[in-house]
């Protein structure tokens, strides 16, 4: 690169960004997308296959947790909320 008056390469860069800035065509542009559509995460892409395999899984691991704590908190219901141990250590003579 050849430096400008004021000892810069600023000229010379804004030509080179000039030049390679021309537009390419439709087909080209097409095709670039098309190539892009394929390297996307199909996990990403909604409807396919693989989103709606992971969607489910997700369901299904939330059901579980639903179900998960619903049983604890049946189970915990019917216990006494300080402990059964002080029932038993304490003499009703005290």
């Amino acid at each position: 690169m050849s430096k400008g008056t004021d000892g810069s390469f600023i000229p010379s860069v804004c030509a080179t960004i000039q030049e390679g800035s021309q537009l390419s065509g439709v087909e080209t542009i097409r095709e670039v997308d098309r190539r892009l559509r394929l390297c996307k995460n199909p996990e990403k892409v909604v409807g396919s296959s693989a989103y709606l395999a992971k969607k489910a899984e997700g369901e299904r691991v939330a059901a579980e947790r639903r179900t998960k704590k619903a049983d604890e908190v049946r189970n915990t219901n019917g216990d006494d909320p300080f402990g059964s141990e002080l029932g038993t250590t304490l003499d009703d003579d005290d």
